[in-house]
């Protein structure tokens, strides 16, 4: 019967020989007890334990507690044991510390017992400043070692009626200080709290707690006990001693488990004042990890539930809102914030958001008619505080570490985040405009790429912000970016959480399982390394150049370096030393990789340490091995149901039996991830130093490792895998991994790029006609190479695959050369087409009087333009307009003309009448109308001056319409269209006032009116838009209040018309390379004799390929035509006359590259003009006619596209090619389309 000790008191006032132990906490069940047994066996003194006089303490300056006293005068030969109800049998006992003589204190006694209950921390994923806030252990093992033994190892369970604890009686499996190989079930009734004891005879109890989600095997615990060091390493030791006023002074009045979680979660590293909240938190964070705590501190919670918590990024957050609101909110708020990116009103800050939510929300606007519900994301039913009944009976807990919820919850995230950007990229393209902003993101927002300055980024400040934030909104730019920065905190944390020593050792628990288990945690390891192995540019299926740009604020994500998580797999492969290799790879030394694999003569023991054991894995292989019904513990679980769904099974699986699928995915998995690791670090390394671009090779090193883990894992189906000499491969008749069932080189007819076709097919080279074709490159006898025995039943198999897929491969490629060919027969259809077309005089050139004949030459010019420009103009500014250019050309003509007769003739000429007087004002008429200015006022008008009138209002108009027109398109040419109707005003109205002296046959006010006309026309040249400029400032992404751009808000057209303007069609002609003057027949030459005879190469190149990548190739329609042309002098005349003509002409044959196709012919000889023999120059000049064109399904692309202004579609008209004109819609020609390298 227990009696209170008051708050004022401090026990008896004399009290001798008396034993004391404290156990921390009130109304402690009877299920832990103390007793007393003899020293030397198991026989219960149950007398003396009787005499127990417990003592409840009450006071305030005390931990609340219970005191057992016992009088004491010192018995050797008994010991004290702490008792722990056994469901079935007798209790399960513990042994405790000697005891003495105790001396009673105030607070902390000398011997204390702290009933404790085991917690974690549980971050999030969002900081690296998240860490995590305190819940109760989930289902798994406690272990407490005390000493160097293990004093008791408890299994969790978590029902709905809460958590318990159940002792293992370890005495039943230990025989003679091991333990025996097998499970060790949990017997013990189940406890509320562990009983543990913290000080005893006045001096602290060094205990080790670990937790473990799978049950530690003999070799492990063997391990543990025997390697101080390790054991260090894997578990923890907090202070278990409570006393009041240190629990006071670490933990009142500063912030709780709620508190913690606000802080973590809500970090931000630009807020002062969160800065300051999440600096508090920490400090008491450090303190529950070192010492018992109040469970008053942790944050009231609900029950552990793995499998939910693991599809949640802040896991605390719902476990400790008890209302169950928790999982509506996060989805209410992913769904504002996707309304809120639809709307183009997202924040641009970082979001937390609830990537499941998220993820929820953005499938059901892609697939809006698939069935969907909130499913997971609805309200949950309250739940209760589980620690209320620890909080009232005042009991304290201790921070143990759980490594692989920590790294199983990562890994979740991240695989769920990778599907959310292919989420937020499947929305993208349900835009119209995505084609468009997605080329302009990619190609026109960065400001470098690849490290270089992009010269076509200065475009962007055409945009305005609105039409940058719709390029944001339909390439998912906010949402891309924010999950980008989420699945790169994700990796690093857990790359962080991988290089923890705790974390090493957790992974040494289930690497030191055998069987089933061992493979899966070998597995489970491999997944993680794939994880890290590669960035979030990977898997954003919309960032194709590795970036992410946003268009506003023109940040990007793009980084040069390699990142923490791929330079960590590169330090563990490349470090033997390291944990983690030693518990995934061999020992390369100890295998002679120049022989077949020799399996050890006895299995390997396993030390509990992890350690790599290739003759436990080999059982797997060799063996009917099947996955377990009940694999007992979550990797196992799901490894079993990765192989009995089939989504392990491979090439070799059929020869292989049971999981040997598993230890092949393995190996893929390993060498995959550190490949990659390897070429990141090599790209990096190579950025960082500018060094020229070289192609990454994976190290011997990495490759021999790779051999010996696969050939030690599958010694049945790789122990014969080995390095040798080629000669020594080829004697024996060995199969070698990379040479031999090399896909066949295809037929000639089958390849699509490279190869010479004329209109009879594909061309062979002399050697290949008569057997000279050049052989394959051979490695020499003495390189190494990798082989098996040939008749080896993997050799088989791997050799029945790849006759397979050469056979695939075989197809695939005859079928796409067949429709490359009909794609290309255009080329020999041209001269079939336009056989009948003949090229028609040119404009004479007018030579005369030099003043007067240099005007009519450039107002021929101008009216020739006028009429050749007349299709264009009435397409993009209207039929009056061309009329009108027409009409104003030809008035100017003519008064050229006349003014040139008139000088020629004088006034003989007939035009000469033109200068007499029509219309005469008087004197009187012209005072009574302007007054004292009537003498300047002109009274006599010819026709010529009324001519001049009418051509000058013309012009005016005509520039007034110009500076409209471009205005509308927001084009700065309209000032200079400005300037030349001023101009042409100024020069209408001098038409109107008496002329003062002449200069060079112009008056002043002529003067000013030519000045004017100059300066707006150079205004013009410099200031008018560019063609992708138009389409930035009224395409889809600008602003069009003018509606002058309809055609360019469709969707598709205003795609096609950006590709264009992107695409570069570029035409060459130069000599061809190959090309050798009175070339012969040489039947070992490797290039057609009729491609060394053409003398010129014709090379039509554009980006296409690249722009359109994944339409397919672009079909190309080129035609020739030779232009010759002869040039006389006429001595008499003075003058050149030239005379030239064309006719299509046959190329000699024509080769495709992926981005450009090559066309050979032969150009005759030029002749310089003989004048003695009365002979003409003469010359040839190629004009050529290319169109290029993209099926994509029911859509047919046709480039060159017309400019932006123009919105003429593609049509009948426009199939056939025109070669009198140049600069034709939709066709390329070497004269507005030359490459830069001719210009």
């Amino acid at each position: 019967m227990s009696h209170n000790v008051g708050d004022l008191s401090r026990g008896p006032c004399c009290e001798i020989n008396k034993l004391i132990v404290q156990v921390v906490g009130n109304d402690h069940p009877a299920s832990q007890r103390l007793a007393f047994y003899e020293r030397d066996s198991d026989k219960r003194l149950d007398a003396l334990t009787a005499q127990d006089c417990p003592e409840t303490i009450t006071a305030f300056m005390c931990a609340p507690s219970m005191l057992h006293v016992w009088d004491w005068s010192g018995e050797p030969r008994h010991r004290m044991m702490l008792e722990v109800d056994s469901e079935c049998g007798p209790p399960i006992l513990l042994p405790l510390p000697d005891v003495g003589i105790t001396v009673r204190q105030l607070d902390q006694q000398h011997n204390q017992i702290v009933p404790i209950l085991p917690f974690v921390a549980l971050p999030g994923t969002n900081s690296a400043h998240d860490h995590g806030t305190p819940v109760l252990c989930r289902a798994g093992y406690i272990y407490v070692f005390l000493g160097n033994r293990l004093w008791r190892e408890l299994e969790v369970h978590v029902t709905d009626e809460g958590t318990t604890y159940h002792d293992i009686d370890l005495d039943r499996f230990r025989i003679e200080g091991e333990y025996a190989d097998d499970a060790r079930l949990a017997t013990g009734k189940g406890l509320d709290d562990i009983w543990l004891p913290a000080n005893w005879n006045n001096k602290r109890v060094e205990a080790e707690l670990c937790f473990s989600e799978v049950q530690l095997n003999h070799a492990r615990l063997k391990r543990l006990e025997q390697d101080p060091a390790l054991r260090k390493q894997r578990c923890q030791r907090p202070d278990l001693r409570v006393a009041q006023d240190a629990s006071n002074r670490r933990f009142q009045d500063k912030p709780d488990g709620m508190a913690m979680l606000e802080a973590f979660s809500a970090f931000d590293a630009f807020d002062v004042i969160s800065q300051s909240e999440t600096s508090a938190a920490h400090t008491t964070w450090l303190n529950l990890r070192q010492h018992a705590f109040p469970v008053s501190v942790p944050a009231p919670q609900r029950g552990r539930q793995i499998g939910l918590e693991w599809m949640l990024d802040q896991p605390a957050q719902y476990l400790c809102d008890l209302s169950g609101q928790f999982l509506a909110t996060a989805f209410k708020a992913a769904r504002q914030h996707v309304q809120a990116c639809e709307d183009g009103k997202a924040a641009y800050r970082q979001q937390r958001l609830e990537t499941g939510a998220w993820a929820q929300r953005l499938e059901q606007i892609v697939e809006p008619e698939a069935e969907h519900n909130s499913g997971l994301w609805e309200p949950h039913p309250p739940a209760e505080d589980v620690l209320s009944n620890a909080r009232t009976r005042h009991l304290y807990g201790v921070m143990l570490e759980d490594a692989h919820y920590r790294m199983r919850h990562l890994n979740t995230r991240i695989q769920e985040q990778q599907q959310l950007l292919e989420l937020c990229g499947a929305r993208a393209q349900q835009y119209g405009h995505h084609g468009s902003a997605l080329l302009v993101q990619q190609l026109i927002v960065p400001v470098s790429i690849g490290g270089l300055k992009n010269p076509m980024h200065q475009q962007l400040e055409h945009l305005k912000e609105q039409g940058r934030l719709d390029i944001n909104r339909f390439t998912a730019t906010g949402e891309r970016t924010q999950v980008w920065r989420s699945l790169e905190m994700s990796q690093s944390l857990l790359c962080e959480c991988l290089q923890q020593p705790h974390t090493e050792q957790s992974l040494a628990d289930y690497a030191s399982q055998d069987g089933f288990k061992y493979a899966a945690s070998l597995y489970f390891i491999s997944q993680m390394f794939v994880t890290l192995a590669l960035r979030p540019a990977a898997y954003d299926p919309l960032a194709v150049s590795g970036d992410i740009t946003d268009a506003v604020t023109l940040l990007s994500l793009y980084s040069p370096k390699e990142s923490a998580g791929q330079r960590w797999l590169a330090k563990v492969v490349n470090d033997p030393e390291h944990p983690l290799h030693r518990m995934l790879w061999p020992d390369v030394e100890q295998q002679d990789l120049n022989a077949p694999y020799q399996p050890p003569s006895t299995p390997e023991v396993n030390q509990g340490d992890g350690q790599f054991r290739a003759t436990e894995l080999a059982i797997i292989g060799r063996s009917n091995f099947f996955p377990p019904t009940s694999p007992g513990d979550i990797n196992s679980l799901f490894l079993a149901t990765l192989l009995k769904s089939g989504n392990l099974n491979s090439t070799l699986t059929t020869a292989a039996k049971g999981a040997a699928g598993a230890l092949i995915a393995v190996h893929e998995n390993l060498q995959g991830a550190v490949e990659a690791a390897e070429q990141a670090l090599h790209k990096a390394k190579q950025a960082g130093t500018r060094q020229s671009s070289t192609p990454w090779r994976a190290s011997t090193a990495i490759q021999r490792r790779g051999v010996a883990q696969l050939r030690s894992m599958l010694p049945d189906t790789f122990g014969d895998l080995h390095f040798l000499a080629r000669a020594e491969a080829h004697h024996k008749e060995y199969y070698v991994f990379g040479l031999d069932d090399l896909p066949e080189q295809p037929n000639r007819s089958a390849q699509t790029y490279g190869v010479y076709r004329n209109q009879n097919g594909v061309m062979k080279s002399p050697a290949e006609r008569h057997g000279y074709a050049e052989q394959p490159v051979i490695l020499s006898p003495d390189r190494k190479v990798l082989g098996m025995p040939g008749q080896h039943p993997t050799a088989i198999s791997v050799r029945g695959a790849n006759q397979r897929f050469n056979e695939a491969w075989q197809k695939e490629l005859m079928d796409s050369a067949a429709d490359t060919a009909e794609r290309a027969s255009a080329i020999e259809k041209a001269a079939k087409q336009l056989n009948g077309l003949r090229s028609n005089g040119f404009f004479k050139v007018l030579n005369s009087v030099p003043f007067a004949g240099a005007v009519v030459a450039l107002e021929l010019w101008n009216l020739r333009n006028e009429l050749e420009a007349y299709s264009q103009t009435s397409r993009e500014k209207g039929k009056y307009r061309a009329a009108a250019g027409i009409v104003g050309a030809g008035f100017d003509l003519i008064i050229a003309m006349e003014a040139l007769t008139v000088r020629l003739s004088g006034s003989k000429s007939v035009l000469a009448a033109g200068r007499k007087t029509l219309l005469t004002i008087s004197e009187a008429s012209a005072e009574r109308l302007l007054g004292p200015l009537s003498e300047y006022l002109v009274k006599e008008f010819s026709a010529r001056l009324f001519a001049q009138i009418g051509a000058g209002l013309i012009f005016s108009g005509i520039s007034l319409h110009e500076a409209w027109y471009s205005y509308q398109w927001d084009d700065n040419g309209y000032i200079g269209y400005l300037l030349m109707a001023t101009g042409g005003f100024v020069g209408t109205a001098s038409n109107f006032i008496v002329g003062s002296s002449l200069f060079l046959g112009l008056s002043p006010a002529g003067w000013i009116s030519l000045f004017l006309i100059v300066v707006g026309v150079l205004v013009v040249y410099l200031l008018s838009s560019s063609s992708l400029k138009d389409w930035l400032k009224k395409g889809p992404f600008g602003t069009d209040p003018h509606n002058i751009a309809e055609h360019l808000s469709d969707p598709q057209r205003a795609f096609h018309y950006l590709v264009s303007l992107l695409a570069n069609i570029r035409i060459s002609i130069d000599r061809n390379p190959d090309f050798k003057p009175n070339a012969k027949l040489d039947f070992r030459d490797s290039v057609p004799f009729e491609v060394r005879s053409a003398n010129t190469r014709i090379r039509i190149e554009s980006n296409l390929s690249g722009l359109m990548n994944g339409l397919g190739q672009p079909g190309i329609a080129a035609f020739c035509a030779l232009e010759r042309v002869e040039s006389f002098y006429d001595g008499y005349g003075g003058h050149t006359v030239q005379n030239s003509s064309y006719s299509v002409t046959q190329p000699t044959c024509h080769r495709l590259w992926p981005d450009a196709l090559e066309i050979f012919v032969s150009t005759p000889n030029s002749y310089p003009a003989e004048p003695q023999a009365n002979l003409p120059a003469l010359y040839h000049v190629w004009r050529v006619r290319a169109q290029f064109s993209v099926n994509d399904g029911p859509h047919t692309w046709v480039f060159p596209a017309p400019p932006p202004k123009d919105p003429t579609p593609f049509g009948p008209p426009y199939t056939r090619p025109d070669f009198e004109n140049t600069a034709r819609l939709f066709w390329a020609d070497e004269t507005e389309h030359r490459a830069k390298t001719e210009q």
